[in-house]
């Protein structure tokens, strides 16, 4: 049996008031989604939260997925194998790559989880790779890129109705469209890709288009408000010149921020909620991460 004490629970998120910072003009929240699970958190454990289900309802033999080499999804569901005791495979991005190139591969590697790395032209063709296979395996798309990841995300919408302003990084662009399918049209949408010279209007109206949300999306995507120049040099990028600039922000490593995604995200927020002069009330969703560099 489980301890449920070490399982991904979404009661464990909480909403934090940030101290005043720059103009002290704006009311600033954090979303502590990181609280959910040391590993499987934030979004990463909402997207996977209704295949998980699914799984396990039906018995199927096992789960896949894909990722690059400092996946928080790949690590992510690593875990949930590891800890729902589900066989897994993990198609890796990068044929030069190998189980003990980094931490976040090291951390993945489990009796339960076998580790496949791909060239990346046939990572390409794969990574989109949805629904049952062959081998009776579930494969889950690149990030939790599917219907169940992108309604898993809508249940924040409750817990964000009192905001004017919603900040949050963006990978595979399944969170910010959830974000933005379950949130008041009154609100707006701030995203930080951590991609460089991502296309990030046209990524989301895709996989709007393909789980079927395009009129919905067609009605909200003027509510988003897109910031693309804080990726610090791209993906997995960057990470001592953000610590730099994040050294200046003192909260004695109270809220873990990961160098890949929400670091980057949540110096944009720093930033640009600055510059604003008309009091908001705004948030950001802490998307969780594994911290490799702890951040303060």
């Amino acid at each position: 049996m489980l301890n449920a004490s070490c399982l991904p629970s979404i009661k464990n998120s909480k909403i934090e008031k940030i101290p005043p910072l720059n103009n002290g003009v704006q009311q600033l929240f954090i979303l502590r989604d990181d609280l959910i699970h040391p590993i499987i958190s934030g979004n990463k454990w909402r997207k996977l939260k209704q295949i998980i289900e699914r799984v396990k309802k039906e018995k199927i033999s096992g789960i896949q997925t894909y990722g690059g080499a400092y996946s928080n999804h790949l690590l992510a569901v690593a875990w949930v194998a590891k800890l729902f005791q589900i066989p897994c495979i993990l198609k890796v991005r990068g044929e030069e790559l190998n189980p003990n190139s980094n931490e976040v591969l090291r951390r993945c590697q489990d009796d339960f989880v076998q580790m496949v790395f791909l060239r990346r032209e046939k990572y390409r063709q794969e990574k989109t790779t949805y629904g049952m296979l062959d081998n009776g395996y579930f494969s889950i798309p690149e990030g939790g890129a599917c219907k169940e990841g992108i309604e898993g995300v809508m249940e924040i919408g409750p817990s964000l109705m009192n905001f004017d302003v919603i900040a949050v990084a963006q990978g595979t662009t399944t969170t910010s469209l959830g974000i933005l399918l379950s949130t008041p049209p009154s609100t707006i949408l701030w995203v930080f890709p951590v991609l460089k010279g991502y296309s990030s209007l046209e990524e989301m109206e895709a996989l709007a288009n393909k789980w079927g949300y395009h009129e919905q999306f067609k009605q909200q995507k003027h509510r988003i408000q897109l910031f693309s120049d804080y990726h610090f040099g791209g993906y997995g990028k960057g990470i001592n010149a953000l610590n730099r600039c994040l050294s200046t922000y003192d909260e004695k490593g109270e809220i873990p921020l990961d160098s890949v995604y929400t670091g980057k995200a949540f110096y944009g927020f720093l930033q640009e909620s600055g510059k604003m002069l008309r009091k908001r009330k705004m948030i950001f969703i802490h998307t969780g991460g594994y911290v490799i560099n702890r951040l303060s």
